[in-house]
């Protein structure tokens, strides 16, 4: 058995993408609970533009540029123009130099001797271990997630009658309903909280899936459209494990960025660095959309036979909007406060 060649290492990433797509094998064992992370992943899509040292040279390793486009503080021209001598001033784009400060890693050996005594293939054994893996990870980067969230909450305008501690408004128990959708809705138009969407922890789950479940009866279509005004995201499994005391996050699409970035390609190639052999590639995770895991594989000599060691690294950060738009708190003189972009709720007794 011994060496596994680079052919067999694509075996290997194909036999785990035929163990995912058989649904009845992957559900339990493979499937991440990361809700958080894969919302806040899909819904930054198409608001940031992340540029890598592999497309600008000019950045070191794990050196991300993350770009926002400034549409805060918009002004209108003085007069009308002349339209054949038009002047204009040019779009900032404004960008920022970060480097990613989060890296997260998996491994595993394998003895062929053990390998002689087990039902599985090691390619099988492989592909199984890998997705196990990397579904750890991706429960790790969610929890890496929600502590962000938590940790960058920021102020909230529009308290009404309830109170604010100094990053999460506290909402009684009696409030935690279908109309806490109503509140948020104007919570997100007095903040200037753009495109928002919901990660709760399941303190709305109950009255959400009851709305959804009586919307054919007449009294049950204006809950039911309550919890339509915004896409909502329940995380049941993520907020206990992150420890956190935040029952509800009101987030903007724009308010921050999810950056990954890996160094191995698609495709299995087989390198020699100084302590030996090695085998990179890079695998895509089955949760977060544009994460990749980098995957390495060496094997040493074990009496007659051989041990393979594979090692699965993440390399990634979450940064919060540089330019996010200021909000008046009080008059008299006027006080601008930079908002976060991201409301905290706390359900309280």
């Amino acid at each position: 058995m011994a060496d596994l060649s680079v052919a067999d290492q694509c075996d290997i990433i194909l036999k785990a993408e035929e163990v995912w797509a058989d649904s009845q094998n992957q559900t339990d064992m493979y499937t991440a609970d990361a809700e958080t992370i894969k919302a806040l992943a899909e819904r930054q899509k198409g608001r940031t533009r992340i540029i890598t040292e592999l497309e600008n040279p000019e950045l070191e390793g794990n050196n991300v540029k993350i770009v926002w486009l400034d549409n805060c503080g918009e002004e209108l021209d003085a007069t009308c123009q002349d339209v054949c001598d038009l002047t204009a001033e040019e779009v900032a784009m404004n960008s920022k130099n970060f480097t990613l400060t989060k890296c997260k890693s998996a491994s595993f050996k394998i003895n062929e001797n053990d390998v002689l005594r087990n039902r599985y293939t090691i390619d099988e054994i492989v592909a199984r271990k890998i997705l196990a893996k990397m579904k750890a990870l991706d429960e790790h980067i969610n929890v890496q997630s929600l502590l962000f969230l938590s940790a960058n909450a920021g102020y909230n305008k529009n308290p009404e009658a309830y109170t604010f501690t100094s990053d999460s408004l506290q909402i009684p128990a009696a409030d935690y309903t279908n109309e806490l959708y109503v509140k948020m809705a104007i919570d997100a138009k007095i903040n200037k909280i753009s495109d928002p969407f919901i990660v709760d922890n399941g303190a709305l789950y109950r009255y959400y899936l009851n709305a959804q479940l009586e919307q054919g009866n007449a009294e049950g279509k204006g809950n039911q459209r309550k919890t339509m005004l915004f896409p909502t995201y329940f995380d049941l499994v993520g907020f206990p494990s992150a420890a956190i005391t935040d029952d509800t996050f009101l987030i903007s699409s724009s308010a921050y960025a999810f950056a990954s970035r890996n160094y191995n390609g698609n495709t299995p190639i087989e390198v020699n660095p100084k302590e030996g052999r090695q085998m990179r590639w890079s695998m895509p995770s089955n949760t977060i959309p544009g994460l990749r895991y980098d995957v390495y594989h060496e094997y040493s000599c074990t009496g007659k036979r051989f041990t393979h060691t594979y090692y699965i690294e993440a390399n990634f950060d979450f940064v919060l909007n540089p330019v996010g738009c200021d909000v008046l708190v009080s008059t008299g003189p006027d006080v601008f406060d930079q908002v976060s972009g991201i409301l905290s709720y706390t359900k309280v007794a």
